[in-house]
């Protein structure tokens, strides 16, 4: 018993004090340790923040975008339904896509009452974007 008496006095100074490597630093936290803990806080809440901030920033970047893109479809939209024929643009969807399937010049011709098996002595309709494209595709592919 002596000896554990020996032992705790050897770690008090004189004046009945412990020493600070007496006690354990999971008991008591220093000071240095404390502000430690709450630099790395603040740090962590700074970033927190600092992520929030750039989250939103990203957010309104792609809203600004999205809307770009939205006015950007709806203007070539209008773009490529004005170079449509007055006689289809005023035809209903329904009617365009049951009776003549979506083909513009069948559209036209259906209209003008325009007969395929005419001849020549017609006058031929304008081409659309997709006759002329179906016939370039048609011209390049191998016999």
């Amino acid at each position: 018993m002596n000896s554990a008496l020996q032992d705790t006095n050897r770690d008090t100074p004189q004046d009945g004090c412990k020493s600070p490597g007496a006690l354990s630093s999971r008991s008591v936290r220093s000071p240095n340790r404390q502000a430690h803990i709450q630099l790395a806080n603040e740090q962590r809440q700074a970033m927190i923040e600092n992520f929030d901030m750039e989250v939103e920033d990203k957010i309104r970047s792609m809203r600004a975008q999205h809307e770009a893109d939205k006015m950007d479809l709806v203007l070539k939209a209008d773009c490529d339904i004005a170079q449509l024929p007055k006689c289809v643009r005023d035809m209903s969807l329904v009617t365009f896509l049951r009776d003549y399937g979506g083909d513009v010049s069948a559209a036209v011709r259906g209209v003008l009452k325009i007969d395929d098996r005419g001849g020549e002595s017609m006058v031929p309709l304008p081409e659309t974007p997709l006759v002329i494209r179906a016939r370039r595709k048609a011209a390049t592919k191998p016999t």
